[in-house]
């Protein structure tokens, strides 16, 4: 990776439901991927953050149906871990000073680089030392010992191409294109919609996403919806809710409103009072 390519966007990431107020203190960097990690990785990431004492930030994420491959220095995180598809509200609360390098893998793509089935892997924060077989003593210091960016991510970008499993890339990248699909197709909101789009019947199509995503196609779609209910309350386009609930391809609105609150912890109106109280 000769140089790196901001690829971050704005105003702040998709899912996060945190109050923003103190995420100025939290300094976050996406890159694309060199071209040979391109239909495997969405982005390289870095985190950054400082707070003084008595201070701290919790993030609070509705995540994508993503796996990431995650190193930290110092603290009690210190070190690599797999951390797999997050079904639940992702909290984490930052404290003192840290740095995380990271690389978030397309959903579905798992397979392209370790031998495990991403429904292993769900709702798990798995030290990197059990999910390969060799000593990652080594990566761990190339990626978190450079104050360089760059040099520490180019060391991440060469360990990931040389585990690229030629013989599991059809399937993953089955994956990968119908799991965008529903990401770039607004319009898909039943499990049925997405099996005739993709041209795979259901129950192949159930199996395709415990093994390569961890998750099944209705939490997918549903937490695609989530994901864009929050962005557009965030945004302030959601003056009515019932109109986004429709929208979005719920019945009504009460589904919409419990659906939310699940996933949140707090109903589509409280989120956007909190969010306005804060601007």
């Amino acid at each position: 990776m000769a140089r790196l390519v901001e690829t971050r966007p704005e105003p702040r990431a998709r899912g996060l439901v945190s109050d923003p107020s103190l995420e100025g203190r939290v300094q976050v960097g996406r890159h694309a991927p060199s071209p040979a990690l391109r239909d495997v990785a969405m982005h390289h990431w870095v985190g950054r953050w400082s707070f003084p004492d008595g201070e701290s930030h919790t993030t609070l994420l509705l995540a994508d149906p993503c796996v990431n491959v995650v190193f930290e220095r110092g603290g009690p995180h210190a070190g690599s871990r797999v951390v797999g598809v997050w079904t639940k509200l992702w909290r984490r609360t930052l404290e003192g000073d840290g740095l995380v390098r990271g690389m978030k893998l397309r959903p579905g793509a798992v397979q392209a680089l370790f031998d495990r089935s991403a429904h292993l892997l769900r709702d798990r924060i798995t030290p990197l030392t059990e999910v390969v077989s060799e000593d990652v003593r080594t990566l761990e210091r190339a990626v978190l010992e450079p104050d360089d960016d760059a040099e520490a991510l180019a060391a991440l970008e060469g360990w990931a191409t040389s585990r690229l499993r030629a013989e599991a890339l059809a399937d993953a990248s089955l994956a990968v294109a119908i799991a965008e699909r529903v990401t770039a197709d607004a319009s898909i909101v039943r499990v049925e919609q997405l099996s005739e789009v993709a041209g795979v019947s259901i129950r192949p199509l159930q199996r395709l996403f415990r093994a390569h995503l961890g998750a099944s196609p209705k939490w997918v779609i549903r937490r695609n919806r989530l994901q864009e209910a929050a962005a557009r309350l965030e945004r302030g386009e959601a003056t009515q809710l019932s109109a986004l609930a429709v929208d979005l391809g719920y019945a009504d609105h009460a589904h919409f409103a419990r659906d939310f609150k699940n996933a949140v912890g707090e109903s589509p109106a409280a989120f956007r009072a909190r969010l306005s109280s804060t601007c």
